[in-house]
């Protein structure tokens, strides 16, 4: 159990975060706990606020790094217990590539767009980190880092986040919240997304679309799969590799979110819950 009063903390094992997934009403959680607490049958939601969401984002690696930096000792501790279980099940979380910088905290958070100090930091589907208003100033639904779909609704603030630069770097966030507070231009534009999932399953589609229960999509991390579902024949992994119809319409370049050796070579089929074998297909 972790001491009180350390930041970061997953707010399921109650332990520190260990490939920190942020969802979209901004509370922080480790990458196996959200995945555990996520019903693959229906509306998930939220564990601290209870907002409903059938998405789950990927893993940030600013955040892993950065928590890396904060508490490296209790960090490479979680990486050998979780790295044990993984084994022990054979199913494993992504792999994060190392930190290539040397330049400290204060440069794992700057925000992906403007490299600045991220200022009321947001955390896309993708997993990137950035200011609120450089999110809100990208094309809708999408990351304005790297261009991947960012399924519902914008974003909220990550809010330990931004306590913690707040209480450790509190003259540059100052500064920038004096530089960014002036603008309405973010407050205009996050308006043009699409609204938040609803809470009724009525209103997402989940009795109006095929459930496909227990499979989630590999792309925008759709769990359950609603409507079409295309399944890789090649991906050897026995936790398969799947995406949604509108992962599959874009042409999803994202690897697996669980290590799947997929390829763009690899065929995808559909698949359908009465007759599981309808349509193949290469891309």
């Amino acid at each position: 159990m972790s001491e009180a009063g350390k930041t970061f903390i997953c707010p399921i094992c109650l332990e520190l975060s260990y490939k920190p997934v942020v969802q979209g009403c901004g509370h922080m959680f480790c990458f196996w706990c959200v995945h555990r607490s996520m019903n693959t049958s229906t509306v998930s939601h939220c564990p601290v606020c209870q907002k409903s969401y059938v998405h789950i984002p990927r893993i940030s690696p600013q955040l892993h790094h950065l928590l890396q930096l904060v508490n490296p000792s209790e960090y490479q501790s979680r990486t050998q217990e979780i790295s044990a279980e993984e084994h022990d099940q054979n199913i494993y979380s992504p792999e994060i590539p190392p930190n290539s910088s040397s330049l400290g905290r204060k440069a794992a958070i700057n925000c992906k767009i403007c490299k600045k100090m991220l200022y009321k930091p947001v955390a896309m589907n993708c997993g990137h980190l950035m200011c609120q208003t450089c999110a809100a100033s990208g094309p809708t639904n999408s990351c304005r880092f790297c261009g991947v779909y960012h399924p519902d609704a914008f974003p909220q603030v990550c809010v330990e986040l931004e306590q913690y630069m707040e209480r450790e770097f509190p003259k540059d966030y100052k500064l920038r919240s004096e530089e960014v507070k002036s603008s309405d231009k973010a407050k205009m534009q996050m308006k043009s997304w699409r609204s938040q999932p609803a809470d009724d399953p009525e209103e997402i589609g989940v009795t109006q679309n095929p459930i496909h229960q227990n499979v989630g999509c590999d792309g925008c991390g759709m769990m359950p799969i609603l409507g079409r579902r295309f399944h890789c024949l090649d991906c050897p992994e026995s936790c398969g590799y799947d995406l949604c119809q509108t992962c599959q319409d874009r042409g999803n370049s994202l690897p697996g979110r669980f290590n799947q050796r997929h390829g763009p070579r690899h065929r995808m089929e559909e698949r359908s819950l009465r007759n599981p074998w309808i349509f193949v297909w290469a891309w």
